[in-house]
């Protein structure tokens, strides 16, 4: 006789993984319309390490999250927003300078999504170039960062 109150395992083809790809895509759809993104600041910018001990530079999409961290060693720390422009003409520069990788939404778990700093610009200005050919009247007040204007190497 079968155990009624036995639970059935999780079938193999339920799609509640934690998709990267999907998430990352969201990602920078959300900051390019957003025109921002958060990381925490106090006396310089807070880091955190990559499984593998390279450091890597902590952004939000949601305020909502990154409050979420302000916490144990970055008790002091408060957010700020970091210009759309900006995080692709200053900060990507400077992280691709000194090798240092991007982890996007940490979760106070310690989840998140690293990506290499080259990638992540090469996908906002792929984004923005889409986003260009539809709708190029959203570039005239220059909060938004043109294309053509981002350069790669």
């Amino acid at each position: 006789m079968r155990n009624p109150y036995q639970r059935k395992a999780a079938s193999k083809n339920q799609n509640n993984s934690y998709n990267a790809q999907e998430i990352y895509k969201q990602f920078v759809e959300t900051i390019v319309g957003q025109g921002y993104v958060h990381a925490l600041y106090e006396d310089g910018w807070a880091l955190c390490a990559t499984p593998t001990g390279q450091r890597a530079f902590a952004i939000w999409q949601s305020k909502g999250l990154a409050k979420l961290l302000v916490k144990d060693n970055w008790a002091n720390y408060h957010v700020e927003d970091i210009s759309l422009k900006d995080f692709v003409e200053k900060v990507i520069p400077f992280l691709r300078q000194e090798s240092t990788c991007v982890s996007m939404d940490l979760t106070p778990e310690g989840q998140n999504v690293l990506v290499a700093p080259e990638k992540l610009l090469l996908d906002i200005k792929n984004y923005l170039y889409q986003i260009y050919l539809q709708k190029p009247e959203l570039f005239k007040d220059e909060k938004l960062p043109l294309p053509r204007s981002i350069r790669l190497n």
